[in-house]
């Protein structure tokens, strides 16, 4: 029996349950999990194509994290798949076990890992890793098994067998199964109005995400919806490399002043023109307008409504201002540097923080309004 503490001394949960899949002649097997994502079931594909027809995956829907990828990748690996979904959301399909027998051994990882890439390897997760006798163990391997068993034929309604594309786009367009490559807008835990009271760093862990494939679109891309978005749905439109003391107006030294603002660039999201990208597609509806000073006449400005969302934290929302270099002629424009900036102006008292160096700024956009935004630091 082994005990598994992942993130805090090195250990993850990916290398036992990489191990409870590679059992000689392995016999049957078994993945529960509340959440999947493609890029977490992934990192688990090497070990169960070789015995996909001889395992079951359970996985919960309808929990805003499940994705129709991750399903689909199921299916390519070949594992017979269940979705199990209870109807609400006030209760979840919740277990997570990785279990493996032949007729020699058995191995059953226990704990709070999901099929995810946060499951696997950068959450804090606790699991058991135990060994266990098929002749010895016969009742309780039995009752196992079973109990997954009667699930399936006592809530035919509520645990799905997984078929094919056309099934998986229908509950994607259900809103029960999620689009993987568009990220989850952020759910603050709180709010506050006193920035001082936090400075509580981002926490060191020892384990850090695996390189995986991006996200593919889905199987088939679902119907656009009939009804109005709801104003409150975000998309999100930019993602920051970590931060630095210039992101974060934080000077170096007494002699340096800081420049209020933050250059708006390519940041994560590779593959984007940052000369163009965020003053005509993220912020194309605001009401830009020239200055009026002969010295400045190429500058567009415009202000923008952003709530501001800092390490779980919901501080309200804000009149930010934006500017944009209409030039095209200058070294910085052939050299493809971003021309647009966000200016912090009276939040700058939010973000000038050490505690935030090295983290991620997501920008999201309200579909039903594009032009307020949600900002996040986390």
């Amino acid at each position: 029996m082994k005990f598994i503490l992942q993130a805090v001394n090195g250990e993850d949960h990916l290398a036992p349950a990489r191990e409870v899949f590679t059992l000689d002649e392995l016999q049957a097997a078994t993945i529960s999990t509340a959440f999947m994502t493609a890029s977490g079931l992934s990192l688990l594909q090497g070990v169960l194509e070789p015995v996909a027809d001889r395992t079951r995956l359970f996985v919960g829907i309808r929990n805003g994290v499940t994705t129709v990828q991750s399903i689909q990748k199921a299916l390519e690996i070949g594992c017979e798949t269940y979705m199990v979904d209870t109807g609400s959301r006030q209760r979840i399909f919740h277990p997570k076990m990785y279990y493996a027998r032949s007729a020699a051994r058995a191995k059953l990882l226990l704990g709070s890992a999901n099929l995810t890439m946060g499951g696997l390897r950068t959450n804090i997760e606790a699991s058991v890793m135990q060994e266990l006798d098929p002749a010895t163990d016969a009742a309780f391997l039995a009752d196992l098994e079973g109990k997954f068993d009667a699930m399936i034929a006592d809530y035919p309604d509520h645990v799905i067998r997984a078929v094919d594309a056309a099934q998986l786009a229908d509950l994607q367009r259900a809103g029960r199964l999620l689009d993987e490559r568009k990220t989850r807008p952020p759910e603050p835990a709180g709010s506050s109005a006193d920035r001082d009271l936090d400075a509580v760093p981002k926490m060191a862990l020892r384990t850090s995400p695996v390189r995986v494939a991006a996200p593919v679109a889905p199987p088939v891309p679902p119907v656009a919806p009939a009804a109005p978005v709801a104003r409150e749905r975000l998309e999100q439109v930019w993602e920051s490399n970590g931060l630095t003391r210039r992101h974060l107006n934080i000077p170096t030294g007494a002699n340096t002043n800081p420049t209020g603002s933050m250059l708006l660039g390519v940041g994560a999201w590779a593959g984007i023109d940052q000369r163009h990208y965020f003053r005509d597609d993220v912020f194309a509806e605001l009401g830009w307008v020239l200055d009026t000073d002969p010295r400045t006449s190429h500058i567009e400005r415009a202000d923008v409504q952003m709530r501001l969302i800092i390490k779980d934290v919901d501080y309200g929302e804000r009149t930010l201002q934006l500017s944009h270099n209409t030039l095209t002629n200058t070294k910085a424009y052939e050299q493809r540097n971003s021309m647009t900036s966000l200016h912090w102006g009276d939040a700058r008292p939010l973000v000038a923080h050490e505690d935030l160096l090295d983290r991620v700024l997501k920008l999201f956009r309200e579909t039903g309004d594009p032009t307020r935004f949600t900002l996040e630091i986390d």
